[in-house]
């Protein structure tokens, strides 16, 4: 059988704003091995299979404690991106029977936990973009929580007296193709495009319109969500409203203060970060650039 934390109901009133909020529920469920294997491979999912290294008394712990959840009120939780998933359970059940804890300090999780959110989005540079643009401040810090499948794996294979080496269960076909639509590169020939309109003067206050909705938004999801991940979003800094809102009142130092803000914003995002919204970043000071340099009538002239 499997045991699988990961679970939860599409179905649940207001899904889509418990999950942003922060209080969804997610539940403990079990399944034939047989269905298991099916289901992941008939989806082009790879399973990787450890076996733990235990004596009788632990394997007994094990299933003692996981049935206990699957038939106790701890059946359910509710789900945290990093803190508290369908990996971190798992450790929490290891971490109570096991003499000797997991340790998070090996070399592949010494990284930030953004870092680490972002290897397995190599070949989805949208969904990676998405993320990225919601994670806070806090996703900068060292990783110090064993949080994904596949670092689990990696810290029971660190510590060689807790699981034999892995093996793979089942063959995932990949896809060879040609160029790659979801990649930094798509993003870049439409900042190529878009940076074209810059000398269009209602293309700036357009774009820094944008980006203010966009800045909005950012600090309602930070002040509405309970997820840590998604406070401090340094990202409302580098695309603050002040710009837009100078423009279009014509308030010159409203505008020199908003420009001041984005630029010293770079300090905080942090090397990851500026990597993946490079394309967005460049954007953003072309049109700060057009804005003080090109328009030789000044900032208040770009309303008219």
């Amino acid at each position: 059988v499997v045991y699988n934390w990961g679970m939860f109901d599409f179905k649940t009133p207001n899904f889509m704003s418990k999950f942003v909020k922060g209080n969804l529920l997610y539940y403990l469920d079990v399944e034939r091995f047989d269905d298991f294997v099916y289901n992941y491979t008939y989806d082009n999912r790879e399973i990787i299979e450890q076996q733990l290294l235990l004596n009788h008394q632990e394997k007994i712990a094990v299933w003692e404690e996981v049935n206990r959840q699957l038939k106790g009120s701890d059946r359910y939780y509710t789900y945290g991106f990093i803190q508290n998933n369908c990996t971190t359970k798992v450790v929490d059940v290891l971490n109570k029977v096991l003499n000797k804890k997991i340790n998070p300090n090996f070399p592949s999780n010494n990284h930030s936990y953004r870092f680490i959110l972002n290897e397995g989005l190599t070949q989805h540079y949208f969904e990676k973009l998405g993320i990225n643009l919601l994670f806070g401040y806090g996703t900068n810090k060292q990783a110090s929580l064993v949080f994904l499948p596949v670092k689990l794996k990696d810290a029971l294979t660190f510590e060689s007296s807790l699981a034999n080496t892995a093996q793979k269960l089942n063959h995932v076909s990949i896809d060879k193709q040609g160029f790659n639509w979801n990649s930094i590169s798509t993003l870049w020939i439409l900042v190529l495009i878009l940076g074209l309109f810059t000398f269009l003067k209602k293309s700036t206050l357009i774009y820094f319109g944008i980006t203010a909705v966009f800045s909005l938004f950012l600090i309602g999801v930070s002040l509405f969500t309970n997820h840590p991940e998604l406070h401090f979003n340094v990202l409302i800094l580098l695309f603050n409203p002040l710009i837009f809102i100078g423009l279009y009142f014509k308030r010159n130092l409203v505008v020199l203060v908003g420009a001041s803000v984005s630029i010293i914003s770079l300090l905080f995002l942090g090397i990851e970060l500026i990597m993946i919204i490079l394309p967005l970043i460049l954007l953003n000071f072309i049109y700060l650039v057009v804005l003080f340099t090109i328009h030789k009538k000044g900032v208040i002239s770009l309303r008219a």
